[in-house]
């Protein structure tokens, strides 16, 4: 289960979230190399089995950045997939 986030850190990240909207600029073109995603999209599960080792390592890992396992794991695997995919 994550933990809550530290209000100190929510109130920096809110404050950082108000100052990079309050210097976009929404009339230009995304920057090149912009990846747009739909995060809400129709998705497919995909399973992995782990030792209790590595399940409570990964778990550990995600609590202390305050995220759900499956956001980091997820994270985890779509940057490999974009350093394999550079590499070939």
């Amino acid at each position: 289960m994550a933990k809550k986030l530290d209000p100190r850190e929510a109130g920096a990240a809110r404050e950082d979230a108000r100052r990079l909207e309050a210097g976009a600029d929404t009339g230009e073109p995304y920057p090149d190399g912009t990846v747009v995603s739909r995060p809400n999209q129709a998705s497919r599960m995909f399973n992995v089995r782990l030792s209790e080792e590595q399940f409570a390592a990964i778990q550990e890992i995600a609590e202390s950045q305050h995220l759900p396992m499956s956001t980091m794991a997820r994270a985890w695997l779509l940057d490999r997939l974009d350093k394999e995919r550079q590499a070939s």
